[in-house]
């Protein structure tokens, strides 16, 4: 059985029009117009960019030391710095974000050495096209093992058959088996291409000029097309440059009546900003992101960033971590660094790591590299040092025997 998002084969696809309907999502009519509707174009920059900018970090766990950072060059410089020679990290972390949300998947080749003294290390990550992925399942149990899984990439008229080890698969949050994902355009079909309408009615009424006051002359009988502009030409001609304006000469038998275009009649604004909210809710974005500050205070934003970091970018980045982990390492795990979300300012961070410094928490160099400064090296700033006024719960009364053994040394 082959799967993949969305189809350029007779393939099954989860992304399908034929397979959804029958979990009744149409996906007729939709077209790659739907990245032109602003909304689910901030929602994609939007999560996009919150994933781009979290730098990845190598962990390993042990028993008596727990979580320790480990720094591994290659590792380091593929992830965060330069995934292969054409791109930036920022860049391409984009990419795989934008082609998992829009397309419900994600997909990254791997390139490890194969020779030479970094045989076995990762040497690069390229960007696959979602379009161009099919994921291939052996649930006939005709391959040696079991349900075996592999991927087919075709390009320029060539096919590459890929292992799951060769490749970074990222899904969306919506998948009925766990392999391929679902792009949340094909479930949110009806609110998008709502949107999409709203926008061209929008257009139209500006192309046609149709927005402010508007004057209907109404006459009885019919007048020619010659007529018709001398009539319109002398009434615009008073209207602009004879008087004040206020002022209208119409012959008789001409009624002239008043006409507004006004939106808010049909509760335009209120249907289009629901619908905003609705695609927004669907990627799990906060209405301030989307410049609705109806019921926004200072407090009520960090809540809302906050709520959106452990709501929505969470899940997203332990995907990451889970799949990125499993792929790439052996031991231990990669994970997303969440502090570049949650910046303090300059007197603010520096109180926090003077607290962690004075309660044994954080060594001082520790608290150096937070600030980006260079470690200094001496023994002591390796060391978790605190305020002496301190003590542990047996050494409660210690204290006080010894000041009573030296005032009996004194007397």
């Amino acid at each position: 059985m082959s799967i993949r998002s969305p189809a350029i084969q007779s393939a099954i696809s989860l992304s399908d029009s034929e397979f959804l309907s029958y979990f009744g999502i149409e996906t007729e009519g939709l077209t790659r117009k739907e990245i032109n509707e602003i909304t689910y174009f901030v929602c994609l920059k939007h999560l996009s960019e919150s994933v781009a900018k979290l730098p990845i970090r190598q962990y390993t766990m042990s028993e008596k030391r727990g979580r320790e950072r480990v720094v591994d060059e290659d590792m380091e410089r593929v992830l965060n710095i330069e995934p292969n020679p054409y791109m930036t990290a920022s860049d391409f972390w984009r990419a795989i974000e934008l082609n998992r949300n829009h397309y419900g998947n994600g997909y990254a080749l791997i390139k490890w050495y194969t020779y030479g003294p970094k045989k076995g290390r990762l040497k690069s990550l390229w960007v696959l096209d979602s379009n161009a992925v099919t994921m291939y399942v052996d649930d006939a149990g005709w391959l040696n093992k079991k349900n075996a899984v592999w991927y087919e990439y075709k390009e320029n008229g060539k096919a590459w058959i890929l292992s799951p080890r060769e490749v970074l698969h990222f899904k969306s949050s919506t998948t009925f088996n766990g392999l391929v994902g679902i792009a949340v355009r094909d479930i949110l079909k009806t609110q998008i291409m709502t949107a999409n309408h709203a926008e061209d009615y929008l257009n139209k009424l500006y192309r046609g000029n149709m927005f402010g006051g508007k004057i209907i002359l109404q006459y009885t009988g019919d007048l020619n097309r010659s007529a018709k502009d001398t009539l319109i030409k002398n009434t615009e001609r008073y209207a602009n440059s004879v008087g004040t304006g206020k002022f209208l000469p119409i012959p008789m038998g001409v009624k002239a009546e008043a006409m507004d275009m006004k939106l808010s009649d049909a509760e335009f604004t209120v249907l289009n900003k629901l619908h905003a909210l609705q695609i927004a809710s669907a990627f799990g974005i906060k209405p301030n992101i989307l410049n609705n500050y109806e019921k926004s205070s200072y407090s009520n934003s960090e809540t809302q960033q906050l709520d959106f970091y452990i709501n929505s970018l969470m899940p997203v980045i332990k995907g990451y971590k889970e799949e990125l982990s499993r792929k790439l390492l052996y031991r231990g795990f990669l994970e997303h660094d969440s502090k570049e979300l949650f910046k303090l300012d300059p007197v603010k961070q520096m109180n926090v790591l003077k607290q962690g410094m004075n309660n044994f928490m954080i060594t001082a160099n520790e608290a150096r590299e937070e600030l980006g400064y260079a470690y200094i090296d001496h023994p002591k700033a390796d060391l978790l040092m605190g305020n002496g006024n301190y003590i542990t719960l047996d050494q409660v009364g210690e204290q006080q025997k010894g000041e009573t053994n030296a005032q009996n040394t004194e007397s």
